[in-house]
């Protein structure tokens, strides 16, 4: 890897962290991802500073071609990321749809006992 890539590698890497930092700092982002997202540009700061850990790694693995290392490793985290998103996602219109039939049941109950209440106030006092 060339100079110039190492640099501009870094400087990616530290923008990243830099933006989850502030996210996080804002509330922004809630820390499970925050913790997730630093460790990622972390990894990558460690690419750029010392490119010979992922020729190391490939070596490990039998991977002749490192860049493709690379680009399976992040091919394989953003599929975890869209997999979590997913459950999330599903767990929230789960929670959502109950907490509709709730109010649609307490405004009924609500309508009921505001009938209620015109129908006693309506009747003659004996």
């Amino acid at each position: 890897m060339s100079l110039t890539a190492r640099i501009v590698s870094a400087l990616l890497a530290a923008a990243v962290a830099a933006i989850i930092l502030k996210l996080q700092r804002q509330g922004g982002m809630v820390s499970k991802y925050g913790l997730l997202w630093t460790a990622t540009s972390a990894a990558m700061l460690v690419l750029a500073a010392a490119p010979d850990v992922a020729d190391t790694v490939g070596g490990w693995l039998g991977v002749d071609y490192t860049p493709s290392l690379v680009f399976m490793a992040a091919l394989g985290f953003v599929l975890v990321v869209l997999v979590q998103f997913s459950w999330e996602l599903s767990r929230s219109e789960q929670r959502v749809r109950i907490l509709m039939e709730e109010v649609a049941l307490l405004r009924r109950e609500l309508e009921d006992l505001r009938t209620e209440d015109l129908r006693e106030g309506a009747e003659p006092e004996g």
